[in-house]
Parts: structure tokens; C-alpha cells; sequence
């Protein structure tokens, strides 16, 4: 899904589809999320792991990133 990188403000996603598995620096271990599941990044943080959690099934988001507007919306990190 993607490489280590740090968004503009705080992120809520929902998991539409399938599992994605993520870590977050500074909140734990990863965490696999499923359908119907919401996430949270603080502004700021670092998504280390974003990837598809299933061989066979495909993950599917729907991100929403509230920041300044005209931000770029990730930073690699």
C-alpha cells in the first residue's frame, strides 16, 4: 500500500474492504483493521507499515486528512 510517510494533519480512515494492516511510531505493535473498522493518526505521525493484510483479498480505504488547505497531503519519511 505504501512506503513510510507522515501526512499534514490528523487522518481518520475506514477500512471498506478486506484487511490492512498498519503501525503507527509511537502506538504499539501493528494492528490488522477490517471492514467496517476506523483508524486514527495524530497530525504529524509516522505511518511506518501500510500494507494489504490477505494473499487473496484486497484492501480497500477511504482516508480523509484534515489539514491546512492546499497542504501536501504526505510527506516521505
Amino acid at each position: 500500500m505504501g512506503a513510510p510517510q507522515r501526512p499534514p494533519g490528523f487522518v481518520r480512515a475506514y477500512v471498506r474492504e478486506g484487511p490492512a494492516t498498519g503501525k503507527i511510531w509511537g502506538q504499539g505493535e501493528e494492528k490488522t483493521n477490517t471492514a467496517g473498522q476506523m483508524f486514527y493518526e495524530q497530525p504529524g505521525a509516522t505511518h511506518e507499515v501500510s500494507k494489504n493484510a490477505s494473499q487473496t483479498q484486497p484492501a480497500r480505504l477511504l482516508a480523509m486528512i484534515f489539514a491546512k488547505k492546499g497542504s501536501t497531503l504526505t510527506t516521505p519519511v
